[in-house]
């Protein structure tokens, strides 16, 4: 099949006389013919020439196979390669097609598009005016990237709101794809994974055992809205919990070449954590693999929501002389250990959880940018010390920590205190809120604000890891590792 393809591509760039040659050259000289008379007849402005032809017949040809099948022209090519390694100029935006319409995976932390307020399953409706209905996920990443400084405008259709416009200024992102961190209030360890780049295995290792030095009582692995990546990164992030010449993942496809079984290799000593995964239905890829294979071995507690379910391989094969364009074509399916199905049906968690999803009257808040500005006021009035407070802890401030929930002295005077001042605030901006309305927003309100305040305080990976401590998944996720002994642990499937 591979051969097929490299001949076509080939025979598409050739000149008539080579082709003719080509026992296969019948079959394809309509398509040549048609090159051709585009070529001499099209009557636009300025004419096409033979490379660009060449290109959108290529381009026309591979896109009517599947939604992930694409020809890479060099930008494209240049742009997925960047998505593996490096840093790029961006937004800091993961983003699939869901429902047939291209949406927001997950933001990255730090970056514009987090600033923002995108969320995860919002809809890209156009890119600086472009529609963006048909359009291919690596066409949509072209236009979005661009030098650091410049500007784009994603059109958001998010539900329950109406549709706006969201200028974005790009900027350098490096992202960062592995964060690991102790819960303090359960001391259980938490690592989650964004995608699957090179290194992010041996990255996982690395938080694997700085864990073991503090004898932790388990840990999460979080995947949740992790889109994929490398299959070889996704098996070797496997590899690191179950034993020796176990069946991981296995690939089926109509090239022999591309049928493949991967098994682990435990050429790597790991500390041994009893294991919760974290996945929801943005977990796609590379993490069905990780939940999948951990899942049929009884290796981990799977807990979350039914994840994606794309379970399809693409190969990205070079196809010009200079290697700088490429061929992106699904070439096969990957199955769990248990040879269970997961391309349009997903991982099916142990553990089912209710969807993490913030009250309908938060997306005002979000979409104003009410936290950042509302911690950034109360800052001004305290000082940055937080001298004098009474509802944000001084001591706490100085030292760049607040007492996540359950620790602490008198939390709930203080979150009611936090409560208090924001509604008085919102109301001086006009957001009135009901008192029936109030009730249902408060507790997440309060999480929003504190995150808001750490943020100015001490940074954005400082109030990254103290939003895990809010997080609803994460907690139930660390009372199960903290009560419950049956959680399995490494090396030893059940």
């Amino acid at each position: 099949m591979r051969g097929r393809w490299s001949l076509v591509v080939a025979l598409m760039s050739a000149a008539s006389s080579s082709v003719a040659a080509d026992p296969d050259a019948a079959a394809l000289k309509p398509l040549l013919g048609l090159i051709e008379t585009v070529e001499a007849n099209y009557a636009g402005d300025p004419p096409l020439r033979r490379d660009e032809v060449v290109k959108q017949a290529a381009s026309g040809m591979v896109s009517s196979l599947d939604r992930y099948s694409e020809f890479l022209d060099q930008q494209k090519y240049k742009d997925l390669q960047e998505d593996t390694r490096g840093s790029f100029g961006g937004i800091g935006i993961e983003i699939g097609i869901v429902s047939g319409k291209l949406s927001v995976i997950a933001p990255i932390e730090g970056t514009p598009a987090f600033a923002a307020g995108l969320l995860g399953g919002d809809v890209i409706a156009f890119i600086n005016g472009t529609p963006t209905d048909d359009m291919k996920i690596m066409d949509a990443v072209h236009r979005i990237k661009g030098p650091p400084g410049t500007k784009v405008v994603l059109t958001i259709q998010r539900e329950g709101s109406p549709m706006r416009d969201v200028p974005l200024i790009r900027a350098i992102i490096t992202p960062v794809n592995i964060r690991d961190t102790v819960l303090e209030a359960s001391g259980i360890g938490y690592v989650a994974i964004h995608s699957f780049s090179e290194h992010t295995a041996e990255n996982l290792y690395d938080a694997l055992r700085r864990f073991k030095e503090g004898k932790l009582k388990g840990v999460i692995l979080d995947l949740r809205s992790n889109p994929g990546g490398l299959l070889q990164e996704a098996t070797r992030v496997v590899d690191l919990f179950l034993p020796g010449g176990v069946a991981i993942v296995s690939t089926e496809a109509r090239d022999p070449a591309q049928r493949a079984k991967y098994y682990s290799s435990e050429k790597m000593e790991v500390p041994q954590f009893p294991l919760v995964v974290l996945v929801n239905e943005w977990s796609a890829s590379g993490s069905e693999i990780v939940a999948g294979a951990l899942k049929d071995h009884r290796r981990a507690i799977i807990m979350g929501r039914r994840t994606f379910g794309k379970a399809s391989v693409q190969s990205i094969t070079p196809v010009s002389i200079d290697k700088t364009q490429a061929l992106r074509m699904t070439v096969a399916r990957y199955y769990t250990p248990s040879h269970n199905e997961i391309h349009e049906v997903g991982i099916e968690p142990d553990v089912t959880l209710p969807a993490s999803r913030y009250p309908p009257g938060m997306r005002r808040y979000f979409d104003e940018s009410a936290f950042n500005r509302f911690a950034a006021e109360v800052l001004i009035a305290i000082g940055p010390a937080g001298a004098g407070t009474v509802w944000l802890d001084a001591g706490a401030l100085k030292a760049g920590r607040l007492a996540p929930p359950g620790k602490g002295a008198a939390p709930e005077k203080v979150d009611g205190r936090i409560g208090v001042e924001f509604r008085r605030w919102a109301d001086r901006q006009g957001w009135n809120e009901t008192d029936e309305a109030w009730d249902e927003l408060e507790d997440s309100v309060v999480e929003q604000v504190r995150i808001a305040v750490m943020r100015k305080v001490k940074g954005e990976e400082s109030a990254r890891r103290y939003a895990i401590e809010f997080d609803p998944q994460v907690r139930t996720a660390a009372a199960l590792l903290t009560l419950s002994s049956s959680v399995p642990a490494a090396g030893r499937p059940r």
